[in-house]
């Protein structure tokens, strides 16, 4: 399975390879070039500077190697190159089909909305979408090591005595790792679960989660724009989705993804068929509004952001 196609984790970023993303979002590099650059090592013998780069790089998926040995970033869904030489260069994985892809729809349910503070998951779902298919469902709860406010329970109705028994995040990680990599990251309002599991995938790992995402609340905005509003009872209600334990992470997981199902086949009608024609409809310029629209941004957990 190609993981770049989807989420993948990698080491957390050193200075080194910092420099060696920023030098070659630029294009692709002769070893020794790239090994001089970010190592201030100008003309060092090139079996020095592949040994280098070999060490470097290991464990790193968005560094890849061209097919002439030049040294290049593999993850250009996200990092597409600029413009050269007076020629446009399309970024990879752009032709990559809609319906050959697979999906992870991704659910948590937290102590709190401030990820970068004190909140911690209390459960997670990840339902695996392969050819319009669900395929697989995880779900656990978590124990967040941590008091549940009563507010939030009351939203979620998950409270202490359900989550103090069970793994915490670090015992919960690898199969978690196992369902989301080579998988597009997919949620309703993706940056909010995706911050909470990615700081605590570093937190507990040291890694860091990286690759393609898709918020199921911008694909409604371009699909269903005769929506007066896009949380997840608008567009389930809208397909005819049934949500079942609402507000838990498994019933509103596999309620999101039977909405992209419906939207990715409403958007292969339309003739958006590949990656690159979807990140071209997700950028499109918006209609004109005729009220203001809340902050994209994440609320906190304590209201209803989905509802």
């Amino acid at each position: 399975m190609d993981v770049t196609r989807g989420v993948y984790s990698e080491p957390e970023e050193t200075l080194l390879t910092t420099r060696a993303l920023n030098y070659l979002s630029a294009g692709p590099a002769d070893v020794v070039d790239l090994i001089g650059h970010i190592c201030s090592l100008p003309g060092a013998p090139r079996i020095v500077a592949e040994h280098m780069a070999h060490a470097m790089f290991a464990g790193r998926p968005q560094f890849a190697r061209a097919a002439d040995g030049r040294w290049m970033l593999a993850d250009t869904a996200t990092k597409p190159y600029p413009e050269s030489a007076g020629r446009s260069r399309t970024p990879a994985g752009a032709s990559d089909a809609l319906h050959a892809l697979s999906y992870v729809v991704v659910d948590t349910e937290t102590t709190g909305g401030s990820h970068w503070l004190s909140d911690k998951i209390t459960e997670i779902a990840a339902v695996v979408v392969r050819n319009g298919e669900i395929v697989e469902v995880f779900e656990t709860l978590v124990n967040p090591q941590r008091p549940i406010p009563p507010v939030v329970s009351r939203l979620t109705n998950i409270t202490w005595d359900m989550v103090k028994d069970a793994p915490t995040f670090d015992r919960v990680v690898p199969d978690l790792m196992r369902v989301l990599e080579g998988n597009v990251f997919v949620a309703h309002n993706a940056n909010f679960d995706w911050r909470f599991i990615t700081s605590e995938i570093s937190r507990t790992t040291g890694r860091q989660l990286r690759g393609r995402r898709l918020c199921t609340v911008k694909m409604a905005r371009k699909v269903l724009p005769q929506l007066s509003r896009r949380s997840l009872d608008h567009v389930a209600r809208f397909y005819g989705v049934e949500i079942r334990n609402r507000h838990r992470a498994g019933g509103d997981a596999l309620a999101t993804a039977k909405c992209l199902v419906r939207m990715l086949s409403d958007l292969a009608d339309r003739g958006c068929g590949t990656w690159g024609d979807l990140q071209t409809v997700l950028r499109a310029p918006a209609g004109r509004r005729r009220k203001r629209r809340p902050s994209g941004m994440p609320m906190p957990v304590t209201r209803d952001t989905t509802a």
